[in-house]
């Protein structure tokens, strides 16, 4: 008589008891789990019902995000190449000043003053051309990793510099017209056949890519995707972006500048009172002129691109919050009910132990 009732409780109600208690430190243990992290489940089976809409949002938060970067991406971008395009414009803004100068009788020593500042905005401008942000030169187009400018530096020194001077040597005889034209197409890359039959040519400042004419550069507008359908926006400017060539002009707002820079550069000796040097200079102010409208054209509509971005960014916010909130609400845990079933569940399991520790020590006379 002296047996335990316990002995017996495998196939009876202890271990109906003892089969409880492992789903109950089951169900405690998924709890522990999600209170420590948070979500519902770590795989989508886990979320039950819930997962189709679990795999049908995560997709599109990825989406939202990648837009996100990429207009992020592209802001950076737009702002860096408009403070040099700004300072691009201060330099034509600045030559057109000295050009006005230039209308009268002007002393050697005021020329030569003038001169020198064009020989070094000429290094300040191929400097700011080779402006970089974070993902490459910001002027280059789709060519980023490489700079549009050869040898920022050196373009006061450089084939097309040289051979713009010997050009602008010839001022007395050619005229200014001739000179302004075959400046200009020099600065297209074309060569050029002077009056006494030689010819003058110079490599390109640029770099392969940014060569070619102007309207073909264009292709090589930087785009980034910000919204859904590939939705995308053209982002900064290439260097040499323009249209095609005339006889007066190179097509690029930017080649033009620096044309008319390395005349400038190019008149150290140029006699002041004659009517071929008032005749390019007037020629020149016209130039810069256009030139200048064209920069300023260009930064307002980078501008107008910066202010869509800030509006795209806004409201891929918006929709990224509302997308993590609806998958939040099938995926996140809810601590405050975790915690009153952790504390059901501490309960049951507490009082399940005291009961299967009751039953292994009744005996039979327990009963009586």
């Amino acid at each position: 008589m002296s047996t335990t009732v316990g002995l017996y409780g495998a196939s009876g109600t202890s271990y109906v008891l003892q089969q409880a208690v492992k789903e109950l430190a089951a169900e405690q243990t998924d709890i522990e789990n999600q209170t420590s992290t948070g979500v519902k489940s770590q795989t989508y089976a886990g979320l039950g019902s819930d997962r189709a809409t679990a795999i049908s949002l995560s997709p599109q938060i990825t989406a939202v995000s990648t837009w996100q970067s990429s207009v992020s991406s592209a802001q950076t971008n737009l702002s860096v190449t408009q403070t040099a395009l700004t300072q691009i414009s201060s330099i034509a803004t600045d030559l057109q000043t000295s050009l006005l100068s230039l209308s009268g009788s002007e002393g050697t020593s005021s020329l030569q003053t003038i001169v020198e500042t064009a020989k070094t905005d000429l290094a300040q401008l191929g400097t700011l051309l080779n402006t970089t942000s974070g993902t490459g030169y910001v002027f280059a187009g789709t060519d980023s990793s490489n700079p549009p400018v050869t040898d920022s530096s050196g373009l006061a020194t450089s084939d097309l510099a040289t051979a713009t001077a010997s050009i602008v040597s010839g001022l007395s005889t050619d005229g200014a017209e001739t000179v302004f034209e075959n400046a200009t197409a020099l600065a297209s890359g074309k060569t050029v056949t002077a009056d006494d039959g030689s010819t003058v040519s110079a490599s390109s400042v640029f770099s392969g890519a940014l060569s070619a004419d102007p309207s073909t550069v264009s292709s090589l507008d930087s785009t980034a995707i910000v919204g859904q359908d590939n939705d995308t926006v053209t982002v900064g400017m290439v260097a040499t972006e323009g249209t095609p060539a005339t006889s007066t002009s190179t097509g690029s707002m930017i080649k033009d500048l620096m044309r008319n820079l390395m005349i400038v550069a190019s008149l150290g000796s140029a006699d002041t009172s004659s009517t071929q040097f008032s005749d390019l200079v007037s020629t020149l102010q016209s130039s810069t002129s256009s030139v200048s409208a064209a920069l300023t054209s260009k930064e307002g509509s980078l501008g107008i691109t910066q202010d869509s971005l800030t509006s795209q960014a806004t409201l891929l916010t918006s929709v990224s919050t509302m997308l993590s909130t609806q998958l939040g609400n099938v995926t996140d845990a809810d601590l405050a009910t975790l915690s009153t079933q952790s504390t059901q569940i501490t309960d049951q399991l507490q009082a399940s132990y005291t009961l299967i520790a009751d039953m292994k020590s009744m005996t039979l006379a327990s009963y009586i």
